[in-house]
């Protein structure tokens, strides 16, 4: 029964996206129950819109449907077209494409168990946004990559109340922007990357248990960065690397085995760290340019004593300021030529 269901969305879905050619042209699709599968392609549109509910257990939009391995993402090909998709239950999962500038999208997903989703943008002016809340376990993906460009794209992943979640981003070129917001989950990871241009960064993890990890690269340009782990608990880990340009980076962590590396190659430069209480340890390495530079580890270590700081600055205009305070292994290596 959950079967035919399932085939005959599809034949009505597909149906419709046939006649989707004109501007401003919309699909509104609304699925109750188990083991549904649907998959849109709106071509052309301009101004177009697509809006999928499905309510239930183990549904699929978009991606591998159940009875087909081999199904593609929705696709939207238009300008200034907005897609948006809620799934409500569990295990279910989505994926969308869209090409083009100025489109919109955004994926829902709230239920129990594990939710995945899958967003990819090509072109301009584009903002891509998903959501996963009150779930085992989670896996989220923004690209706007899908050309090997892309400029004045924005993109957000949040994730709150889940277990085992992970997220990523991935921006190319031009004037960037990304956010992943992770908040009282455990087993957590996080990944961005923007391959160039105005970058910024961010990834905030908030109140999480177990482990966290953290990890931020944007290659060259006017950079900034950020990693935030509030909470970051035993195993965590935070990670930036801006190669080169206007640069900056801070990351800070409240607690547990902690750790964080830091690597700027050249340029404008600046990276501050901060990483309070337990084992510690920090590498932070800028090669060259202005510089500047502060390390706070505020004690505590042992796991065998750690606390450690390495810290290269190599060349140019230079300062660090390193701290450790209340126990245990110590350690700090400084070298600023």
């Amino acid at each position: 029964m959950h079967a035919r269901k399932s085939l005959l969305s599809l034949a009505v879905l597909v149906a419709l996206s046939g006649s989707a050619m004109a501007d401003s042209s919309s699909v509104t699709t609304t699925q109750s129950g188990t083991d549904n599968g649907l998959n849109v392609d709106q071509a052309g549109a301009k101004g177009s819109s697509l809006s999928i509910n499905q309510n239930g257990n183990s549904n699929t939009a978009g991606t591998a449907a159940k009875w087909d391995h081999f199904a593609p993402p929705i696709k939207q090909t238009a300008t200034y077209s907005a897609l948006s998709i809620t799934q409500s239950g569990s295990s279910n999962v989505s994926a969308a494409n869209q090409s083009g500038n100025n489109n919109n999208a955004g994926i829902t997903q709230n239920g129990s168990s594990g939710q995945s989703a899958k967003l990819t943008q090509g072109g301009s002016y584009s903002t891509a946004a998903i959501a996963q809340d009150n779930n085992a376990t989670g896996a989220a993906s923004i690209s706007q990559a899908a050309n090997g460009y892309g400029s004045n794209n924005s993109a957000t992943v949040t994730q709150s109340n889940n277990e085992l979640v992970g997220a990523a981003i991935t921006q190319a070129g031009s004037y960037n922007a990304a956010a992943i917001n992770q908040q009282n989950n455990s087993l957590v990871t996080a990944t961005l990357g923007q391959n160039g241009s105005g970058n910024t960064g961010s990834i905030y993890q908030q109140n999480s248990s177990g482990f966290t990890q953290a990890s931020l690269k944007q290659t060259g340009n006017n950079n900034t960065g950020y990693v935030q782990q509030v909470s970051a608990t035993s195993g965590s880990n935070a990670n930036a690397t801006q190669i080169g340009d206007f640069s900056t980076a801070s990351l800070y962590q409240t607690g547990s085995d902690l750790q964080a590396n830091v690597t700027q190659t050249g340029n404008n430069d600046y990276a501050y760290s901060n990483q309070t209480n337990a084992h510690n340890e920090e590498t932070l390495l800028q090669t060259g340019n202005y510089n500047s530079a502060v390390v706070n580890q505020t004690g505590g270590g042992t796991s065998r004593s750690a606390n450690t700081v390495a810290l290269t600055q190599s060349g140019n205009n230079l300062v660090a300021n390193i701290s450790q305070t209340g126990g245990s292994g110590n350690v700090a290596t400084v070298l600023q030529r």
